[in-house]
Parts: C-alpha cells; sequence; structure tokens
C-alpha cells in the first residue's frame, strides 16, 4: 500500500489520519518505507522480536548486517542508551541531520540516527524509535525516490509513504565514537566539516 502526501514537498504537516495508519502498521510488526533528507528508509519497531532479523531478510542483507535505530533527538536515545561526551557534542552540531553515530552498548555497536525531516520525525514522537535503514536490496541502489524502493522491495513491505523526492540523495555520514572518532563512511558531512566543528 502507497500513501502519498498531497502536496510536492513535504511541510512538516502530517495529517493524524497518515501517522494513525502508520502506527498501526508498526505495531502490528509490519514495516514501512518512510522519507529521510538523505534517503527513503525502511522502519520497523527495533524492540520487537525478530524485528531486526525481519529487516535484514526483507534486504537480503548479511546476517551480521548491523541496522541502526531513528530517535527524535539524543535527548531521547538517551532513555535508551549511554552516550559518551563525544556524541553529545557531535549532535549539538550535527543533529538532526545526515549523521549516524555508532557507540558500543553491552550488547554491541548501535547506530544512531536523528532524521532531518519533518515526515519521519512525527513517526518517532507518535510512535517511537524505529529502525533506520535504507530501503533498498543489499548491493543494490538506495533510493532517493520512494518508486525505486517499491521496485525491489515489491511485494515485502506493509506501506510505503511517499513524500517525494529526498532532498539529500546521499547517504547519512558513519561516525563510530567512544574515547576518540572514527569515520566509517564519509557521506552528506565531510570528515573536514567533522574535524573543523568539534576541533579535531
Amino acid at each position: 500500500m502507497e500513501f502519498k502526501c498531497k502536496k510536492d514537498e513535504c511541510d512538516g504537516d502530517c495529517s493524524s489520519y497518515l501517522i494513525s495508519i502508520v502506527n498501526e502498521v508498526l505495531e502490528n510488526g509490519e514495516c514501512i518505507v518512510y522519507p529521510t533528507e538523505t534517503l527513503y528508509g525502511l522502519g520497523g519497531d527495533p524492540f520487537r522480536e525478530g524485528m531486526i532479523d525481519k529487516i535484514r531478510r526483507i534486504k537480503e542483507s548479511p546476517s551480521d548486517k548491523k541496522i541502526s535505530i531513528a530517535y527524535s533527538d539524543l535527548d531521547h536515545a538517551s532513555e535508551f542508551l549511554e552516550l559518551p561526551e563525544l556524541a553529545w557534542e557531535l549532535g549539538e552540531e550535527f543533529l538532526p541531520g545526515p549523521l549516524t553515530v555508532v557507540i558500543e552498548t553491552p550488547e554491541g555497536t548501535e547506530g544512531i540516527r536523528v532524521p532531518d525531516h519533518p515526515l519521519a520525525q512525527s513517526v518517532i514522537d507518535n510512535f517511537g524509535p524505529i529502525t533506520s535503514t535504507s530501503a533498498n536490496i543489499h548491493g543494490r541502489p538506495a533510493p532517493r525516490e520512494v518508486k525505486t524502493a517499491e521496485i525491489q522491495l515489491d511485494g515485502k513491505v506493509k506501506l510505503y509513504v511517499n513524500c517525494g523526492r529526498c532532498e539529500l540523495g546521499q547517504g547519512s555520514t558513519v561516525v563510530k565514537v567512544g574515547e576518540e572518532l572514527d569515520i566509517l563512511r564519509e557521506g552528506v558531512i565531510s570528515e573536514k566539516e567533522i574535524g573543523d566543528k568539534i576541533g579535531l
């Protein structure tokens, strides 16, 4: 099922009807494809048993592929995780925005995403954290438009929320933080920008 925003560009005025549909799908253990500022993402309840494995099956990803989680902000993430000081510094400069912050937890590493998109924020505000991974088959092009996701994930996802073309069209920059910072993938935000902003 596809739900298309009435406007060409999402202005943040997400209808309560749309959000209720999204909530129902997520509460029933199904997945959605939703827009972010970078690319369309594949969302599900990350705390539901078996959901991470389900996301990997949908994407045809390796069984050890990490799946990030999207929160409304770092205060929200800190309700679930203990964040190092460097994560807060990055968040102050770059979040919400195209940055994934990876931290160590007792269960292993976890990626934290705070998408800068009104629809994604509305979903998280109403439902809670959702998975954040590009809505594509592993190894194939990541979708800037919902139709690309529909073609690749045909029949595997319950709801596609079409808010038009994603603004940036490139993956988030992924950084691992602890006592030091390690850039795992350079995306929209350059290594130089990060270094300049936080004095590295």
